[in-house]
C-alpha cells in the first residue's frame, strides 16, 4: 500500500488534503485540531490526545482535542488524569517501554479490557468511551497519539487500524516537528499540564482555569467555555493561587515566564513574599 493510500470509503484526495493541512499547521495553535481532523478521516475517532514519555517514570500531556456536548471538558480532564496517575495502569505502555526504538506500533485497547476500575471510570466510562487506538513510537523515550471512540459509534474496524498503520510514521513525524517548532506554552492543554507537573497539588480543573487566565481569558469567558458558573471559576482560581503560592495575576504571569523559559523547577511562592 502506498504512503498516501486509502480504502475505497476514504478517498485518497481527502487523505492528502488532511495530511497536508496537518503539516501546514506544525508549530501553530491549530495543530491539535488538524490532527483530530486527520484521525477522524482515517479512523473515525471522536477525540484525540498526544503524550510524550521520557524515560520510565514520567509521561507528559502534549495536548488533548475534541469535546463531547454531554460531558464538557472531558478530554482534557481525562488526559490530565491519565498523565498524572493512570498511565501506570496501562499495560500497553509498560510493554512498549521494553521494546527497542524502531517502527511505529498501532494498537487497540477496549475499555472493557482495562482491569483498573478507577482508570476505566475516569478515562473511559464517564464519557462512554468504548475503545482507544494508539500510534506509538516504542522505546523508553516515545510519543503516543491516541484516538478514542464513544458508544455512539461501532468499535474500530480492521480498515481503520490499517489506515493508521500506513500513515503512522507521517503522523508521528508531524507531531515531533510540532514539538520542536511550537511556541512554548501557548496551548491551554500543554500549559495546564506543565502547571500540574509542578507537584503542588493542582487539580486538572484548577490548572485549566489558571491556564485560561494566563492566556488572557476573563473569568466570565472561562465560565462560558467550561460550562461552569463564574463563582465556581473564582473558587478554582483561589484554590490554585494558594497552591501555586501566588497572590495576583502579576505573580501568576511571572510564574508563567519562568515555565516558558524552560525553568520547570520553579519556586512555589509569590514574588512579593
Amino acid at each position: 500500500m502506498s504512503p498516501l493510500a486509502a480504502t475505497p470509503d476514504v478517498p485518497a484526495g481527502e487523505v492528502v488534503q488532511a495530511l497536508g493541512d496537518l503539516v501546514a499547521a506544525i508549530g501553530m495553535p491549530s495543530f491539535p485540531h488538524r490532527l483530530l481532523d486527520a484521525l477522524r478521516l482515517l479512523a473515525g475517532v471522536d477525540l484525540c490526545s498526544a503524550f510524550l514519555r521520557e524515560g520510565g517514570d514520567h509521561i507528559e500531556l502534549i495536548f488533548a482535542c475534541g469535546d463531547l456536548p454531554d460531558v464538557p471538558g472531558f478530554t482534557l480532564r481525562a488526559s490530565h488524569d491519565y498523565a498524572q496517575a493512570y498511565w501506570r495502569s496501562d499495560r500497553q505502555m509498560a510493554l512498549l517501554a521494553k521494546v527497542p526504538a524502531g517502527a511505529p506500533v498501532v494498537v487497540r485497547r477496549r475499555a472493557a479490557d482495562i482491569a483498573d476500575p478507577a482508570y476505566r471510570a475516569a478515562c473511559y466510562d464517564r464519557a462512554k468511551v468504548i475503545e482507544r487506538v494508539s500510534i506509538l513510537s516504542p522505546g523508553r523515550s516515545s510519543l503516543m497519539i491516541n484516538g478514542y471512540r464513544t458508544a455512539e459509534r461501532a468499535p474500530f474496524a480492521a480498515a481503520d487500524v490499517e489506515r493508521l498503520d500506513v500513515h503512522a510514521r507521517l503522523l508521528l513525524a508531524a507531531l515531533r516537528q510540532h514539538l520542536c517548532a511550537a511556541t512554548p506554552l501557548v496551548d491551554e492543554a500543554g500549559l495546564a499540564g506543565r502547571l500540574c507537573a509542578l507537584d503542588c497539588g493542582l487539580s486538572a480543573r484548577e490548572a485549566e482555569v489558571v491556564a485560561g487566565m494566563i492566556l488572557g481569558e476573563t473569568q466570565e469567558g472561562i465560565a462560558r467555555m467550561k460550562h461552569i458558573s463564574p463563582a465556581t471559576v473564582v473558587t478554582y482560581r483561589r484554590r490554585a493561587y494558594g497552591k501555586l503560592g501566588v497572590s495576583n495575576r502579576r505573580d501568576l504571569m511571572a510564574l508563567h515566564r519562568r515555565l516558558a523559559t524552560g525553568n520547570g523547577r520553579v519556586h512555589i511562592g509569590g514574588e512579593g513574599e
